[in-house]
């Protein structure tokens, strides 16, 4: 198991894999829309893509993205995907995705790293927790659509 830098020449590699993380959580299936979304925000470096590969197969993805903060006056980086495919799951490659991006906001000068999750991902609470991430129960988040 390899894991790497999603470049954008290499966007083919994940589209089904992203397609499959979007079906998984409700969304319709929609490959060109997610070729277009994945190369635009590679190609303008909105996003960051880390891929686990097993034999050529991309068997995992984390995405991260950066929001700036005024109080810090600083970017923060926010892990906003990850996704496993079922044979990947339990063998901790969840993990190794995260510390890939530990390392990688530690190298580009990130002092904070955020994320968002259901409450009902049993597994990726505990592994989020396990890696020394804490629940913000100083904040309220809200959403609405628009």
């Amino acid at each position: 198991m390899n894991i790497s830098r999603l470049q954008v020449n290499e966007v083919n590699k994940i589209i089904p894999i992203f397609n499959e993380y979007r079906v998984y959580f409700g969304e319709q299936s929609d490959i060109d829309a997610a070729e277009r979304f994945l190369y635009e925000n590679l190609s303008s470096d909105n996003a960051v893509i880390f891929i686990a590969e097993d034999n050529d197969d991309v068997i995992g993805f984390i995405q991260l993205y950066t929001m700036l903060s005024s109080m810090k006056m600083s970017e923060l980086l926010i892990i906003n995907d990850l996704y496993l495919t079922a044979k990947a799951r339990g063998q901790r490659i969840g993990e190794k995705l995260m510390h890939q991006v530990f390392k990688y906001g530690k190298e580009n000068g990130y002092e904070t790293i955020y994320l968002e999750t259901e409450k009902s991902n049993i597994g990726g609470n505990r592994l989020y927790t396990k890696l020394g991430m804490q629940i913000d129960d100083e904040h309220n988040y809200y959403s609405k659509p628009l």
